[in-house]
């Protein structure tokens, strides 16, 4: 009885066989240039498939029995008209089209083939005959081929209902689908929805089956002489890490290599220059060598941005893996001059402000804004996501005592004589777990992120030209993390800290950083925050720029609350950091106490509703503002407190409603204009559907309750759903009422407001035409 099973899906020539860039489709089932070639590899002979293959075949039937899965259709036969219909032709009986898309190696080994007529492979074959000796054992069974979400997850379906005692699990590198994202979401179904273990390693998924991956074939590669491998700096290489490196330059005549900072511990990170067997010089690429499994899981990450990324980003062009060992190689192909410096350096060195701020304009809005852009509001508890536990406040206290030299106990800890910031191991032990059900079912927005940015994997080439490193943790998380994280090395890496005067005047930065209120809102200017250490003030500066990209990314969420927990997160890990001095962690732990604080204080009373008023110029003796609708359920809101807030901190005394009954009642808050005059508050209610406009009249009456309620000191707001496109039209047509040209008052209310107020072109023309 064998101890694994290996079967392979569908790897056919009609439907993963490689094409050209530009050459058509063969039929409507082939996954398309871009898929095949990832999983079959720019060479198939020596792409992943073809490794596995070899090394499956190279296994006894007593430890792996592998069975092919194949479609092999007769276009004669009636049974399968329909199936052709609906997907045309392909994979006809001894075509070559039918033909497996890897070389078969010469083996004793016995393969079971099963002929296919449909989607599911149990109608009309042999695969149930051939499982049945298996029948109530237990045993791993590993599945590679496609399509991800249609024929793999369909044979998974069918095998873990019929044989439960069967564990599956798939790779991502062995699996595709015609569609990246469709992959994805189809991997993580299988995870969720049928208990299949999804691996991002070739490695891990060779050992789930039982095999050694000391033996895993470097296929079509010869420890020959060639290439020469030439290092900059010592230590040398590992063996196996040297074998990596010569496998991925198996074309290369010389690899020159120098080290690049940017890696995860365990990981060597490698600027290439490379010359072909021709001698002609090759592209740049950086290669990273890690543990296979932390290697896998950079390249699924990579992989699922690739696309998005475009020009900006590198193009991953091979992986393998020997041992425990991985290696990923990435090109860099427009890139000018190869790798010169990082953003590390290029700051600590005194790089021009402007210069630092073109390429964090690259970094986050040509580069990762293109991934921040699909951000989605929802559901996100950030204190789980940030990872926060109780259980690591042993490890905090350690780190503290042993920084501080004294005891942790009491409220306080003094980080310099006079200088006391709240007690972070107090948090941490008695306040943490408490203050979590405060924030379930809070929201944030989320998009992918970079997820470990820091300046040493921003890379500028010699032709200032900028580019990222270091996939490793992208993953589909909060969308400040970047900045955060970004941030807080700044501070406590970059930053020097010479002595004990200049860490009593970086935690002014601290303090200027945890008193704001308004996320959306600029950071005072450099003249007003009383630094006089050139290098706290440039670090000041690139705060102010990096603190300016927020109010795109967050919209109406401004509540400063999410970036104290970020940056809590990440300065009580630099408390770990080898990089950073003693005094840089003195400072982090001054910031880390303070967030303690503002956490606790936000977690405590929850959030208020903001409201985005208009420039005092323009209302007269009252205020006029925005705000989104209050109580909605859909985020979580509590109308009771919104109210509140609306009364109390911002004095509200009129309401403007756009919202449709069918909007207040769909979420919510079906008897929100009752509940606003049972606070003494006036309404005015103006239906407009979503997105669209009143008609010239009513806005001009609607305006004409404003003015007067502007003339007798109220406060008026106004608000529809989301606060942007109704609400923003009906304040820009105010503004230009009151004498602003239709440019300037729209470009008013989205810097009050947001950048996405008046959001359609209907409402932009009506505001022209009013």
């Amino acid at each position: 009885m064998p101890q694994a099973l290996l079967m392979t899906q569908c790897l056919q020539n009609d439907f993963v066989k490689p094409l050209n860039p530009f050459d058509p489709l063969p039929n409507l089932l082939h996954i398309g240039y871009e898929e095949a070639r990832r999983l079959m590899g720019d060479k198939p002979e020596t792409g992943p498939v073809s490794r596995v293959i070899d090394w499956a075949y190279a296994q006894s039937d007593e430890k792996l029995k592998v069975m092919h899965i194949r479609d092999w259709h007769d276009p004669l036969d009636f049974r399968q008209f329909n199936h052709l219909i609906q997907f045309g032709h392909h994979c006809e009986q001894e075509s070559e089209g039918a033909a497996f898309a890897f070389a078969e190696p010469s083996t004793d080994k016995k393969i079971e083939i099963i002929d296919t007529l449909t989607l599911n492979d149990f109608l009309d074959t042999t695969l149930e005959a051939c499982l049945a000796p298996y029948q109530g054992q237990k045993m791993r069974v590993g599945l590679m081929g496609v399509w991800t979400e249609a024929k793999i997850t369909f044979l998974s379906y069918e095998l873990s209902t019929r044989y439960p005692e069967f564990e599956l699990g798939v790779c991502s590198a062995l699996t595709a689908s015609s569609s990246r994202a469709q992959h994805f979401i189809a991997l993580e179904q299988l995870e969720k929805l049928l208990g299949v273990k999804v691996f991002a390693s070739v490695a891990e998924f060779i050992r789930f089956l039982g095999g050694d991956t000391t033996s895993m074939p470097l296929t079509g590669w010869q420890d020959a002489r060639h290439p020469v491998i030439v290092l900059d700096s010592l230590p040398g290489l590992e063996e196996t890490d040297s074998k990596l490196l010569r496998y991925l330059f198996r074309d290369s005549r010389v690899a020159k290599l120098h080290r690049l900072d940017g890696g995860f511990s365990g990981n060597e990170v490698l600027g290439t220059s490379s010359t072909d067997l021709h001698g002609h010089k090759q592209v740049p690429h950086v290669v990273k060598i890690g543990w296979n499994h932390m290697i896998g899981r950079e390249r699924m990450a990579f992989e699922q941005i690739e696309s998005v990324l475009g020009n900006n980003a590198p193009r991953l062009v091979d992986f393998v893996e020997l041992g425990d060992r991985g290696a990923i190689k990435y090109r860099y192909a427009s890139m000018g001059g190869g790798f010169s410096t990082t953003f590390q350096r290029c700051y600590q060195k005194g790089l021009e402000p402007e210069k630092l701020k073109r390429i964090l304009d690259t970094v986050f809005i040509e580069q990762l804004g293109r991934l921040y852009t699909a951000a989605v509001y929802e559901k996100c508890d950030l204190l789980e996501y940030y990872q926060f536990s109780a259980q690591w406040a042993p490890n905090i206290r350690n780190r503290v005592e042993n920084l501080l030299g004294i005891s942790s106990q009491g409220e306080e800890l003094e980080i310099l004589p006079g200088l006391t910031t709240p007690n972070l191991v107090h948090f941490y032990e008695h306040e943490l777990e408490k203050l979590k059900p405060y924030h379930q079912g809070d929201s944030s927005y989320l998009s992918f992120v970079h997820g470990d940015l820091n300046g040493a994997n921003i890379i500028i080439d010699a032709q200032e030209n900028v580019w990222l490193i270091d996939f490793f943790h992208t993953h589909r998380g909060h969308i400040l993390r970047d900045l955060l994280k970004l941030e807080n090395d700044l501070l406590y890496i970059f930053t020097a800290i010479e002595n004990e005067e200049a860490l009593q005047e970086a935690c002014k930065i601290s303090d200027l950083l945890c008193r704001i209120q308004d996320l959306r809102a600029p950071l005072p200017a450099l003249e007003e925050t009383g630094l006089t250490d050139p290098g706290l003030q440039n670090a000041w500066k690139m705060i102010q720029i990096l603190r300016s990209y927020y109010p795109e990314l967050i919209h109406a969420d401004r509540d400063p609350l999410q970036a104290f927990i970020g940056q809590l997160r990440y300065a009580v890990h630099t408390l770990s950091f080898k990089e950073s001095s003693p005094l840089q962690k003195k400072w982090a732990l001054y910031t880390a106490g303070l967030c303690c604080d503002r956490i606790r204080t936000h977690l405590g009373r929850g959030r208020n509703l903001w409201v985005d008023w208009l420039p005092a110029e323009y209302t007269d003796k009252g205020k006029l503002g925005l705000t989104l609708l209050p109580g909605r359920r859909d985020l979580h809101r509590s109308l009771e407190r919104d109210l509140s807030s609306l009364k109390n901190q911002e004095k509200a005394t009129h309401m403007v409603c756009l919202s449709t009954s069918d909007e207040l009642q769909s979420y919510g808050v079906p008897s929100l204009l009752e509940n606003y005059r049972a606070q003494g508050i006036e309404v005015y209610h103006l239906p407009i559907l979503d997105q669209k406009v009143s008609n010239q009249s009513e806005m001009k009456e609607l305006l004409a309750w404003i003015e007067t309620a502007l003339a007798n000191k109220g406060h008026v707001v106004l608000h529809c759903v989301g606060g942007l496109g109704r609400s923003g039209l009906a304040a820009a047509c105010f503004l230009k009422q009151k004498g602003l040209s239709s440019e300037a008052a729209l470009h008013q209310v989205r810097l009050t407001r947001s950048p996405r107020a008046i959001e359609t072109l209907e409402q932009e023309n009506f505001l022209r035409e009013f």
